[in-house]
């Protein structure tokens, strides 16, 4: 779970930024925040994604902060944008559009307009596919909506050529290795406004998979890379299983490079060979730092790893945290392939001490865990956990034995886990629990979540992004439930706006948490084509004391507004969070610095 940073309010945004972000991210930043050397300003209505276009494409808006030494060069650089501009809304299916500039160079700073009148959108109409092989079976031929081409829509030149590219992808996907696409003809009808299309294509002939062959595994087994192969001898080939293959390799970082390759024909008996190359990473990590967090205060933690123990893949991990307020030392040691290739086993243990808004705890705990890869999308996991702890909250101090029984469950939808902008997560979790140090404490624990990404516009460039999650506590009474094992909310990654663990059901004045929490969140994620995005969000949820929901209760709402830098990891996230139905106890507004989006 990523970690978040909370700052006092007194502190400035631009202060912030340069504090906690790389230096080439404040770099970009800096001219957010310097005075313009001159304004210019694209006029008329028109689609933000088509004004963020014709921006990228201008020298104007690009090379602002590199301005021209005078005036009359300034107009000349607005002059000749209007090609680039034109040439993009035509890619945009924009055929008609004119460009007029007017400037004051007079003022200061100096001001330039473009008057940009884009004209009607021309639409799609007629989308041919032909096989160029003329026995070609005709149930394997793609359709427009495969392409996701539809009659009525923009003609967007980026979504025309990357139907071409969905052309090759689609065939590869029914057997063909090596397909050949291209967009014979398009032709434009200036009197009807209408673009029509035409894709030929060559793909014979179709292929199976045949032998596999594997080069460059020194400390790893071949039967680790065997084991992943999700294809037999003599099925149809399909693009995706080499992905599938590619990405299994690479989840669990032993290798820098996996290059699969196969020719570009198939032999005789139309079996293809597939080939692996692989780079072998070093097995062993070591990681340092230091941070501050909210709940912990300022700390440092250190980090070893081995990723390939026994030559199958087996990692071993151990961790130290020392903070203000948390002191932990973690050891995981995980088995793939258990018993299966599709299972993998993973021993765990900890000891340490936290404090928190909420609580005290002091304790260790051990832990096994199977989990089995049930399809490319369910996955299952079912456990044992048994841990020792002292617990204290306000005047209470109690010690537990808690031994545990957790099973999961979740279907993974989503294109990538710090950064999704398509897909759906849903996960299912159960988990009963007994209290070894006093038998009559028994309770289960159960929680639900899903989310959702759904993008807007081409490119995924805007996104909205929806989750919801909710759990409750069956067996014991509220206060039964030892303090570290109710619900609490509040937090970055819970309803931004307010503190870390602020929201829950109180006794005598102080958090106490709960048996039950609901919770949801909306975002609409825009990014820009710097690199940058920006995000408005709104969260809501509550925690109740009983083990149904209360949903006639009153909800705690959050709302605010995010910045976002994407790197080819993941991108750093900035949240500003303001209470929208604020407490006596409540700050006027949190700020929250992490990596990878929110949900």
């Amino acid at each position: 779970m990523a970690s978040f940073f909370l700052f006092s309010r007194r502190l400035t945004i631009p202060l912030i930024l340069w504090i906690f972000l790389p230096f080439p991210v404040m770099a970009n930043l800096l001219p957010f925040f310097a005075k313009d050397p001159y304004k210019a300003e694209i006029q008329r209505r028109m689609p933000a994604e088509i004004k963020e276009i014709l921006e990228a494409v201008s020298d104007t808006f690009t090379l602002k902060e590199r301005p021209p030494s005078t005036p009359e060069m300034l107009r000349r650089r607005a002059e000749n944008d209007v090609a680039a501009m034109i040439k993009a809304l035509r890619s945009e299916g924009f055929y008609e559009a004119r460009i007029a500039i007017r400037s004051d160079l007079q003022a200061t700073p100096p001001k330039i307009f473009f008057d940009v009148e884009t004209g009607p959108a021309y639409v799609l109409n007629g989308i041919r596919i032909e096989a160029m092989d003329p026995d070609f079976p005709a149930q394997n031929l793609p359709t427009a909506e495969e392409l996701r081409l539809f009659s009525g829509t923009r003609a967007r030149a980026p979504e025309i050529l990357k139907a071409r590219e969905r052309l090759k992808d689609l065939l590869r996907e029914k057997g063909f290795p090596s397909p050949e696409a291209d967009i014979r003809e398009a032709v434009v009808d200036h009197s009807q406004r209408t673009l029509s299309l035409h894709y030929t294509f060559r793909a014979e002939p179709q292929a199976f998979f045949g032998s596999v062959s594997i080069e460059g595994e020194k400390r790893v087994k071949p039967r680790y890379v065997e084991n992943r192969i999700p294809w037999k001898k003599g099925e149809l080939f399909q693009a995706s299983r080499l992905n599938r293959l590619r990405s299994r390799l690479m989840q669990d970082g032993l290798f820098a490079i996996v290059d699969i390759r196969y020719p570009p024909e198939p032999d005789e008996d139309l079996s293809l060979p597939v080939h692996i190359h692989l780079v072998e990473r070093s097995p062993r990590t070591l990681k340092a730092g230091v941070f501050y967090e909210t709940d912990t205060g300022t700390g440092a933690r250190l980090d070893w790893e081995h990723r390939n123990l026994r030559g199958m893949g087996e990692r071993l991990s151990q961790s130290l945290t020392v903070a203000e307020k948390q002191k932990r030392m973690a050891s995981e040691y995980r088995i793939p392939d258990f018993l299966d290739p599709r299972q993998s086993l993973t021993l765990s243990g900890w000891m340490g001490k936290e404090e928190s808004q909420a609580y005290e705890s002091e304790g260790g705990a051990l832990g096994v865990k199977l989990f089995r890869q049930l399809t490319p999308l369910w996955s299952a996991a079912i456990g044992s956990h048994y841990r020792i702890s002292d617990i204290t909250q306000g005047d209470d101090r109690q010690t537990v034995g808690l031994l545990s029984f957790p099973l999961e469950i979740t279907w993974e939808g989503r294109d990538s886990v710090l950064n999704p902008t398509q897909g759906l997560r849903l996960q299912w979790k159960a988990e009963p629990f007994s209290d070894t140090l006093d038998i009559s404490t028994w309770f289960i624990r159960l929680v639900g979540g899903a989310s959702a990404h759904v993008p807007l516009v081409g490119e995924d460039r805007l996104v909205l992004s929806a989750r919801g999650h909710a759990g409750s506590i069956l067996g014991e009474s509220n206060l039964g439930v030892p303090a570290d094992e109710r619900f609490y909310a509040g937090g970055g990654g819970s309803i931004r706006g307010y503190a870390y663990q602020s929201i829950g059901p109180q006794e005598k004045g102080k958090v106490v948490g709960g048996r039950s929490i609901i919770e949801t969140g909306l975002e609409l994620r825009w990014r820009m084509q710097n690199n940058f995005g920006l995000v408005a969000f709104l969260d809501g949820g509550q925690v109740f004391t009983q083990s149904q929901l209360q949903l006639e209760d009153d909800f705690h709402w959050g709302a605010g507004l995010g910045l976002r830098y994407y790197t080819d990891f993941a991108p750093f996230r900035l949240d500003v969070g303001f209470p929208l139905n604020p407490r006596d106890e409540d700050d006027p507004f949190q700020i929250y610095i992490s990596i990878g989006q929110a949900f």
